[in-house]
């Protein structure tokens, strides 16, 4: 029934615009010019040549929709990449509901998105520090923490998916469109059939198992979609490096916004150290938690304009209206970028050893 009507609306498309086109353009030829005298375009000023010119353009304006139909139903072919794009964000859409019915009460997991395409640091996942890939190191840490269900690698690459298998962990693939952790969290969500998610990057080998089973709790306690964690800055370098991501943080204490920049500013006072007397500052700890509805919601929302602007998925959250609950930690992340931050991190877990 359905294919039927489908087939009906698409042959209505140009044949409706090519029988007006004949109607009008019949209007305007000879036999019709009597017309002209009874026509309400004549007592509106329209002279004979005009009123006869008004409906050859309106009846070829007709004529061109009714090709331009017949071109798109039966030879326009689409961008095939623009197209598989299109579908894919259309079916993470149509699932928008799906999570919510499927993820009651089956508790909390973690998921670990990791890419090999790094521009920064092809391959970073698995690079090896101290013996052992990123990647695994991350899913030991993870593997720690008591109140996590379960623990899952999502990433776009097959070397991932293979090294995932060989240390005993379960993947995920999704796909190389997504553009950050998050869009693989809402891709792979029915797979991962939790009702709430702790996002922790794939090139934090360090992270604090009990940081992760904090957030967990704040969800658990508080029932808030949104989790996420900072710490207190206390240097004035930290302040200003647009590298580190600052939370701004409500009289509650939940999130009012995320930035690469200082905030609040503090005016008329150039020294960031003084800045760091006069207000609290707080660095964002990339880890995120995400409810079931959280993570529905997020497929249907709009990219934000201070999102493009400072680079911060968690910023489209923001935008919609969402807020986070924020959990104070003492834990310093210690995130891998680039081959130097590599080397900064083998010096440091062999201060651990």
């Amino acid at each position: 029934m359905i294919k039927a009507l489908s087939t009906i609306f698409e042959i209505a498309s140009f044949v409706v615009p090519f029988f007006v086109a004949l109607v009008l353009l019949a209007r305007s030829g000879d036999s019709y010019r009597e017309s002209y005298e009874i026509s309400k375009l004549r007592f509106l000023g329209f002279t004979r040549s005009q009123y006869i010119a008004f409906f050859r353009v309106l009846g070829i304006l007709f004529l061109l929709l009714g090709a331009f139909a017949v071109y798109r139903n039966y030879f326009y072919e689409p961008n095939p990449e623009l197209q598989e794009s299109a579908d894919f964000w259309k079916d993470i859409n149509n699932r928008e509901n799906l999570p919510i019915k499927s993820a009651m009460l089956l508790g909390a997991a973690i998921a670990i998105p990791a890419r090999m395409g790094s521009s920064r640091f092809p391959g970073k996942p698995l690079a090896l520090l101290g013996g052992k890939a990123v990647i695994e190191r991350v899913y030991e840490s993870c593997m720690k923490c008591e109140r996590a269900e379960k623990v899952v690698i999502l990433t776009d690459s097959v070397e991932i998916v293979e090294f995932a298998d060989k240390i005993g962990a379960k993947s995920v693939m999704t796909s190389p469109k997504c553009a950050s952790g998050t869009e693989r969290i809402v891709e792979a969500f029915e797979e991962i059939n939790a009702d709430f998610v702790v996002n922790v990057q794939g090139d934090e080998p360090f992270i604090s198992p009990a940081l992760v089973d904090s957030v967990i709790e704040a969800h658990a306690n508080t029932n808030v979609d949104l989790v996420t964690a900072a710490s207190k800055i206390s240097d004035a370098q930290t302040l200003i490096n647009p590298n580190v991501v600052k939370v701004l943080r409500g009289n509650d204490g939940s999130a009012v916004y995320f930035s690469r920049a200082p905030l609040p500013y503090v005016r008329g006072e150039s020294n960031p150290a003084e800045w760091l007397a006069r207000c609290d500052y707080w660095r964002h700890i990339g880890i995120y938690g995400y409810s079931a509805k959280a993570i529905a919601r997020y497929a249907s929302l709009p990219v934000s304009k201070m999102e493009k602007c400072e680079m911060l998925e968690q910023l489209r959250f923001i935008a919609a209206g969402f807020k986070f609950e924020v959990v104070e930690t003492q834990y310093e992340s210690i995130g891998i970028d680039t081959p130097a931050d590599l080397v900064a991190a083998e010096e440091f877990l062999k201060g651990r050893i």
